[in-house]
């Protein structure tokens, strides 16, 4: 058995969600600019995004993942690679919460995220004639 490098613990012990893999392109604007980039990884609490352009260490920006129904996302810049991209924190806003936990636990589950974090929370009812069609297909059952 050998010994986990140093470098290799430190950064495992930093870590405080577990990171996965995942590439999907997305749509970066900040104040001044704004450029495609594509993610290359993602935790609970940040991802990985190469990019060309950006703001600098501390900025803030907004990024939409490019799922099939976009995932916004509001990023900080915790680390900057050069020739490489930005490493962020962000925060998800409120109505995108439900979608966000859906991509993380497919992530974890090796399932398609990009299907599971799809749809957007519906807070309307279902449609009354979808009502009426269950009631009368369960009428003809018993």
């Amino acid at each position: 058995m050998s010994a986990i490098p140093r470098m290799e613990l430190s950064r495992r012990l930093r870590r405080e969600f577990e990171r996965f893999k995942f590439e999907v392109k997305t749509f970066v604007i900040w104040q001044s600019g704004k450029a495609w980039g594509r993610v290359t990884d993602i935790s609970r609490n940040g991802l990985f995004i190469e990019i060309t352009e950006s703001p600098g260490l501390g900025g803030h920006f907004t990024a939409h993942l490019a799922l099939r129904v976009p995932l916004q996302l509001h990023c900080l810049v915790r680390r900057v690679v050069p020739g490489r991209g930005v490493g962020v924190g962000f925060a998800v806003p409120e109505e995108s919460r439900e979608r966000f936990e859906a991509l993380l636990t497919a992530l974890s589950l090796n399932a398609d995220p990009i299907a599971s974090a799809a749809k957007p929370q519906r807070s309307e009812s279902p449609r009354p004639q979808t009502k009426l069609a269950l009631a009368a297909s369960a009428g003809r059952r018993g």
